[in-house]
């Protein structure tokens, strides 16, 4: 999305406050607590990987819901866009060179025999409407420069994966896959799908290893060329050994350079995270500042920084020294805006926010000074529940 466009559309924003993505992600879902927000990042139980600890339910007023008027809007400075009143945002949210291009909310979780399935609806963000739009798929990502999102339909696994022109809202390309998908996600460049089969709907948690594995698991993923629809399908089960308790989506992901692959577990291995080349190779290590305590938003633009964490909490470091920048730790990181600031989740006044219960996204500079408010606090079971897609605009 051009700056001349974007000027447009959020004129009559408000103050900021943004909250890092999905996906992302993506140190991914995979370093979120179990029973947080699957949806965007890759969601393994927290029990397998014991990368978070959980949050504490507190009742609390809701700053804002969905209906009712938007509260007028203004511009911090020629790129940022933020709706500090909204939770979750109505009008377009973005910073320097990231949006908040989708979200989930409306999240619900039913069990039964044994297994917790988790529903969500997505929002999309229109540019005819200057507004995100609830949507009728059941995944989606959208591509790098906000003109086009792959999707899935609503009943997943689904067996197509469609290719959405976001001006327009139709879907102009249909690809068919035989293994069917569960998730998909755009490479960097914006050229190419990386798409997660599973054996049934991948948002689940169960004890039940054993009906994990023949019901529901992952079973391989597809590299698909947008342009011409050829696409390859490479086997990959969840192979975890038996340790994962909960389990839940195992998308495979992108590494930021667009040249690995991110997968949760290997099959016949024990690792946490497997990197593979694009020819389907193992490869040693992770690649550089991507590793499991590299907090989400990682290298920055100039390579500067990095991050690190544990998945909520991060610390801003210098690349040069391995130096913490004082005052950087605190929530989680999603994304750079740019070489000099970032999108992180942070808590809001609110003397009782943790995880989960009061945190908003806020646009900072490294040392965490300069605190722009993005959106309104989100708070855990509530119409305020939701998670943001981050992308690159």
């Amino acid at each position: 999305m051009k700056a001349d466009r974007l000027l447009r559309d959020t004129l009559h924003e408000w103050a900021e406050e943004t909250t890092p993505p999905p996906g992302p992600d993506l140190a991914d879902r995979a370093l979120l607590r179990r029973r947080r927000r699957r949806a965007t990042a890759v969601t393994v139980t927290a029990a397998a990987f014991a990368l978070l600890a959980g949050g504490v339910a507190v009742p609390v007023l809701a700053e804002t819901d969905r209906p009712g008027r938007p509260e007028p809007g203004r511009m911090i400075n020629d790129d940022v866009s933020a709706h500090p009143r909204e939770s979750p945002p109505r009008r377009l949210v973005a910073a320097g060179n990231v949006a908040v291009s989708a979200y989930q909310a409306d999240r619900s979780t039913e069990e039964r025999d044994g297994v917790e399935r988790t529903t969500y609806t997505w929002y999309l963000y229109d540019p005819g409407t200057q507004e995100y739009e609830k949507t009728r798929w059941g995944w989606l990502d959208v591509a790098p420069g906000m003109r086009q999102a792959a999707v899935l339909e609503k009943t997943l696994p689904a067996s197509r994966v469609g290719i959405l022109d976001l001006d327009t809202g139709k879907v102009t390309k249909w690809i068919p896959v035989e293994h069917e998908a569960g998730g998909v996600h755009w490479s960097p460049d914006g050229k190419r799908l990386v798409v997660t089969a599973y054996h049934g709907y991948p948002d689940i948690e169960t004890d039940d290893l054993d009906r994990y594995t023949s019901s529901h698991a992952r079973t391989g993923y597809y590299l698909v060329d947008v342009d011409s629809g050829r696409k390859e399908y490479r086997p990959m089960g969840v192979g975890m050994d038996g340790r994962s308790v909960g389990i839940g989506r195992m998308d495979v992901r992108w590494s930021r350079d667009g040249t690995s692959l991110r997968v949760l577990g290997a099959p016949g291995g024990d690792a946490i995270v497997t990197w593979y080349d694009l020819e389907g190779r193992a490869k040693k290590k992770a690649p550089p500042y991507e590793g499991l305590d590299q907090a989400r938003a990682g290298l920055s633009p100039d390579g500067r920084y990095y991050t690190v964490g544990d998945g909520w909490r991060a610390t801003v470091k210098e690349t040069r020294t391995g130096r913490t920048v004082p005052g950087s730790s605190g929530s989680m990181t999603l994304a750079w805006a740019d070489s000099g600031r970032l999108v992180r989740w942070e808590c809001s006044p609110d003397p009782n926010c943790v995880q989960g219960m009061g945190e908003r996204l806020v646009l900072t500079d490294p040392a965490g000074r300069d605190k722009i408010p993005l959106t309104g606090s989100r708070y855990e079971n509530t119409p305020q529940d939701w998670e943001p897609l981050i992308t690159q605009r």
